[in-house]
């Protein structure tokens, strides 16, 4: 096990690190936490400690001292700097010194920590059984990748470094970005969560280096640019461009990198990507501005849909949407089985979609209204059990883009007509059972109530459920209950927790909550200022 020193004059700091990570984890141990630079002078020296976690501001002997001498002694302990945001003069100095990274006090999270102490823990496995001399290369951490993510956003985001200082950085490191006309490219995943679903990647980690090591073998096959995570399903592509003087060649190098790119993506991932891309500038300096115009640019992805390219000042993309909710006002099927007045009804919610998708906020909250909408009408016209069986909004918190979630909401419509037409068939044991719940859902029912009811085994009955409607008992007590309580909420004006309890739910007001969000996509109370927000545009 690797020893570590720990060394931070604020207790509650120094313990807090040192009890809160599982330090086997990186094969490490804390053989000491010390509150001064002098104690930890005099520990190093007695013990040499692998890796050493340091303040910078510190009595008796500060942190930027302490590392001078473990610098002066050798160049193989691991050191990482605890800093403040005020700190970062010294903090600049520190990394100019070996340091292997730093952590921020007050912002540190446990992946950030866990991120550091990989790559500490990887630099030591380099180190083992190696001498490692002054100078060169050794200056480097041997966690370059992590480092120079770091920086970039450090620079990009916080303003913490120059562009004088990322620019020497820059060529310290070996980065294959000439300050001369540099392209920003912000990349999204689309679906991300289908991925993270196929890859079996609850986390993202295995995605996230997959991609980075896929982005980075393409760009130095083309000696171009880096590639940088953002955050969750965002990626920051930099393409410099110095040996380049057209913008027609720039464009057209871009270009072909990003589809290559989408290439890859498709053919491995079995998914798509979006880009948003700035203009060319040059210098360092120009980067944040880049970068935040690359951001704007792939906005326009939420009405375009995805896998496509938007660069600054390209014209706005609405003929995907606009195709999607003209196909649904023809839908034929679905006006067959509503009155006269509701088909009216289904016309102006599409309206209100339309009006709407400029805002993708009001845009996903007139979806909500509408889905929720459908499925009362059918459900109650038709006895249709599907509207309670398909989970829609899943579907649509899913979508990244409106035409992806008119997709789904069409799908959706299609399924509820079709499944009205057909009727849904059921065996005699399942129809019962259904009848029992529509008559005594209020009451304190359970799976063996409806069993003993219909004269099966508890367990028979389950099996019956997920067969003939592909969902457990339970779902469809809860999803059944759920649709009572919308009806109270838009029809009363009674509490949403005496609603919970009329419907059947115990008095725990918050498991209610939570399985309304779950059916719906919003909070009772969310529900209810949504309702009553569309019946006001009605009248």
């Amino acid at each position: 096990m690797h020893k570590v020193l720990i060394v931070e004059d604020e207790m509650l700091v120094r313990l807090g690190l040192k009890n809160s990570v599982d330090w086997s984890r990186f094969g490490m141990e804390v053989a000491a936490d010390v509150p001064d630079g002098q104690a930890a002078w005099d520990f190093i020296q007695r013990e040499n400690p692998d890796v050493v976690i340091t303040d910078i501001r510190m009595p008796r002997m500060d942190g930027m001292e302490l590392i001078e001498r473990i610098r002066e002694r050798d160049k193989r302990t691991r050191i990482v700097v605890l800093s403040c945001l005020e700190e970062f003069d010294l903090a600049r100095k520190a990394m100019t010194l070996g340091v292997s990274n730093y952590i921020l006090k007050l912002t540190m999270t446990e992946e950030e920590i866990s991120n550091v102490l990989n790559g500490v823990s990887e630099e030591l496995g380099r180190l083992n059984g190696k001498s490692e001399t002054a100078g060169g290369a050794g200056d480097l951490p041997a966690n370059l990748e992590l480092v120079k993510e770091k920086m970039l956003k450090d620079f990009l985001f916080y303003g913490i470094f120059s562009p004088d200082e990322f620019g020497s950085f820059v060529q310290r490191s070996g980065m294959r970005l000439s300050p001369v006309r540099l392209q920003a490219c912000v990349m999204e995943l689309d679906r991300y969560s289908r991925i993270k679903q196929k890859f079996k990647d609850e986390h993202g980690h295995l995605v996230k280096m997959s991609l980075l090591n896929v982005l980075s073998e393409i760009l130095a096959s083309r000696k171009r640019g880096e590639a940088f995570h953002l955050d969750d399903n965002r990626y920051l592509l930099l393409f410099s461009y110095g040996d380049l003087h057209s913008e027609q060649s720039i464009q057209a190098e871009t270009g072909a990198i990003l589809q290559q790119i989408q290439d890859v993506i498709r053919t491995y991932f079995n998914g798509t990507v979006s880009f948003g891309i700035s203009a060319p500038r040059s210098g360092y300096a120009s980067l944040p501005s880049s970068h935040a115009e690359a951001q704007q640019a792939l906005g326009r992805k939420f009405l375009a849909g995805p896998g496509q390219l938007h660069a600054t000042g390209g014209k706005r993309e609405t003929s995907g949407y606009r195709g999607r909710l003209a196909a649904m006002r023809r839908y034929e099927p679905i006006r067959s089985l509503l009155p006269k007045a509701k088909q009216e009804e289904y016309e102006r919610y599409l309206e209100l979609i339309e009006e709407q998708a400029g805002d993708r906020k009001a845009v996903t909250s007139a979806l909500f209204q509408f889905v929720q909408w459908i499925a009362t009408q059918m459900y109650d016209s038709n006895q249709n059990e599907r509207a309670l069986l398909y989970n829609i909004t899943e579907r649509l918190e899913d979508s990244d883009t409106l035409p992806g979630m008119l997709d789904e909401t069409a799908a959706y419509v299609a399924e509820l007509a079709k499944q009205a037409h057909e009727r849904l068939q059921m065996s005699d044991e399942i129809a019962k059972a259904i009848q029992y719940v529509k008559l005594h859902y209020a009451d304190n029912i359970s799976l063996q109530t409806v069993a003993d009811y219909v004269d099966l085994s508890s367990g028979y009955l389950s099996n019956l459920f997920r067969k003939e409607l592909q969902i457990t008992f339970i779902d469809y007590l809860n999803r059944y209950r759920i649709e009572r309580a919308k009806e109270l909420m838009a029809t009363t004006s009674k509490k949403s927790s005496d609603i919970a309890v009329e419907v059947g739910f115990s008095p725990e007001y918050t498991y209610f909550s939570k399985v309304f969000k779950k059916v719906t996509g919003l909070n009772p109370n969310e529900y209810r200022r949504e309702w009553l927000a569309g019946a006001k545009a009605d009248t």
